[in-house]
Order: structure tokens, then sequence, then C-alpha cells
């Protein structure tokens, strides 16, 4: 098969779907493809951060999408924020849908990370450009997953979303802390977790303080009052807006950082332990790095529930709250050498499986594509 033009639909609510993205673009230029669009799903919330724009090596256009509002205090999910958000910038998305439509029609192949109005714009519009779906949310189709906790009616919801984003796709894929069986009758398979390069080559230290990672900046105001009462721990704490992001002056020792990839990466390798939002790329990173680490569900994010009861699950995190903090950095227990060394093994063969997902994609479509 030739080289392949390779479009990404990411949704920029999340940082762990632009860290997907920055792994798999490194995959396939590394296999002589070339990712020519990424489109990203922009929040009035959040900008785009610097690191994926210099990092992908393609031209970077955002676009108008739903996105999650927080509550007033900054912290979990505010449902009602969030539908008169979208109520407001809804005549935006249908435009959003043209561009999509319009800027991935050259493409080869479209990954879609997770993006709703990348799902409904190839519904709309339709299209004979091949496309697959990547994201963890997916595993949760898988029936081995099928005791995950929750009202049922809540879990058909989010898996409702996770679906729609995957419409119009030829194939679903699942990232997995570990290995399940595929499931052709579904549209499913299951890959390794798509990790940013370079993770192997830091070298980990055990160190005295905790890293923590806020996805709002009420939770870093909750970890900066637990910090002043305990001088003794250094707390590194990555949130969109830093120090600025914080309500009060933080204490002696509480660290706030702005988000950037290799700094969290550094901090990730030295820390004693990890706590954060139950996001599945953090997790994975730090449980590849073989470091403790407290996934602690963003309020109203149902979707971060499921992710860390399996995330406990396979022993990669422990499921818990800010109010577990004390007990878990008493005891801190990490990964076995044996699991880890596992997890490594299987984030491994990341490269080629998605490769090859890719160019079967792509060869469901035109027969432009045809070997030459």
């Amino acid at each position: 098969m030739r080289a392949l033009n390779v479009a990404f639909v990411v949704q920029g609510e999340g940082r762990g779907h632009m860290t997907q993205a920055l792994a798999l673009a490194s995959f396939l230029r590394d296999a002589g493809h070339e990712v020519v669009e990424v489109l990203v799903g922009r929040s009035p919330h959040r900008p785009i951060p610097g690191y994926f724009v210099d990092g992908i090596h393609a031209p970077v256009r955002p676009f108008e999408a739903p996105v999650q509002v927080a509550g007033p205090g900054g912290q979990g999910l505010s449902l009602s924020r969030t539908v008169a958000d979208a109520m407001r910038r809804s005549p935006a998305f249908f435009r959003s849908m043209v561009s999509i439509a319009e800027r991935t029609a050259d493409a080869d192949v479209v990954v879609n990370f997770l993006d709703f109005l990348g799902g409904l714009s190839r519904r709309i519009f339709p299209t004979d450009v091949p496309a697959l779906a990547v994201a963890h949310n997916f595993v949760f189709l898988h029936p081995d997953l099928h005791d995950a906790p929750g009202p049922a009616s809540v879990r058909r919801a989010v898996m409702a979303y996770a679906r729609a984003t995957a419409t119009g796709s030829e194939r679903k894929v699942a990232l997995s802390f570990g290995e399940l069986p595929p499931r052709p009758d579904l549209g499913l398979e299951v890959a390794p977790p798509l990790l940013r390069p370079g993770l192997d080559s830091l070298a980990t230290t055990q160190g005295d303080y905790l890293l923590a990672y806020a996805l709002n900046p009420g939770y870093a105001d909750t970890l900066a009052v637990w910090q002043d009462g305990r001088v003794d721990v250094p707390v590194h704490c990555y949130v969109e807006g830093g120090e600025e992001a914080l309500t009060n002056d933080p204490p002696e020792g509480f660290n706030a950082h702005e988000l950037g990839d290799r700094a969290f990466l550094r901090h990730l390798a030295g820390c004693r332990a990890y706590v954060g939002s139950a996001g599945f790329e953090s997790l994975c990173e730090a449980h590849f790095l073989g470091k403790p680490a407290l996934a602690v569900p963003t309020e109203g994010q149902f979707e971060q529930v499921l992710n860390a009861w399996d995330a406990e699950r396979c022993g990669a995190a422990r499921s818990g709250s800010y109010e577990d903090l004390d007990a878990f950095w008493r005891d801190p227990e990490p990964p076995t050498a044996e699991r880890t060394a596992d997890f490594r093994g299987w984030v491994a063969r990341a490269p080629g499986l998605f490769i090859d997902t890719v160019e079967r994609t792509a060869a469901t479509g035109s027969p432009r594509l045809e070997e030459s």
C-alpha cells in the first residue's frame, strides 16, 4: 500500500485524546504515512495546549464543539451549565460538521478520537472515506466488562454517546489496560494504550513529593487545602492556568504548574505517588512507570467512574476520592514489577497493531489505494 494521507478528528475536551493523537501521529510518520489534517473541538473554557500544536507536526484547525462545563465550585460537571452552553453555541456546531466533512474529504482514512461532531458529520454528510474510532470508552462495550458499576440507565446513556462518536466508522478500537478478545460481531477491536513517545526513556526515581493533575481548578484548591496541613509533603499540581487558577495563594510546598507534557512526565517519573482525575492516559503513564496512583473520578462524569473501576480491576490504580489522600499517602502501594513489565509489553505492541488497523481500514475505501 502506498503512503496514506490521514486526517484526525480529536475531542478537545479531554487532554487524553490529544495524547493519543500525538502518539498515533508519531507511529504513522515512522511507517511512512502522513497526518494531513488535525481537527480539534474547541472549548471556550480550555485553550488547545501548545505542546499539542507543536508536537503533532500537522495543521491544527479548531472547530466549535459541545463541551463539559464545570459547576460553581470549579470542580465537577454541571449538567445545566453544559446544556445551556451547548444551546447557546449550537448554531456553530452545524458549521463545524460542514468543515469536518470538507476537510476530511481528500483523506485516505479518518481517525476519530471520541468526537461527537466528527461522528455526526459522517451521518449527515455521507462519504466514501473510511474511518476508525479510537477511545478507551469503547472497552465498556465489551461483554467481558459487563459487571462495571453504576445504574444501567446511566451506563446506557454513556455508551450511547460513545457509539455516536463512532457513527460511520468501519471499526471501533477500544484502548485497554490489558488484552481482551476482539469482538468482530460488535465491530470492536482491542488495542494497547496510545502513550506519548519517549516514556520508556525516562529514568524513574523515588521522590518525596505527591504529583497531582486537576482537571478543573476547584480540585487544585482542594489539593492545596490538603497540603496546607502537611508542610512535610511537597505537592506538584498541574492545572490549566497554573498558580492563577487557584482561589487563594498556595501554601508553602504547594507548586501549581501550567499544563505541559514533558515537565509533567519528568515529575511523574520522580514522584512518590500520583493522584488525579480518572483519565485513562495519565493512569496508564503512571502504571508504565511503576508509580502508585489514586484515581479520583470527576464529579458528574460517569465515564470516569468506569475508568477508575477498570484501573483498579487491572491493578493500575486505586479508585477513591480526595478524602482518601491521607491513607493513600501513608501507604502508596506501587504495582508489582511483574505487572509493570507485562503492561510495558502490552504497550510495546501498539505501533504495529495500530499501523495494521489504519492500513486495513484505509483498504476498505477507494480503489485509488490499490497497492502500487
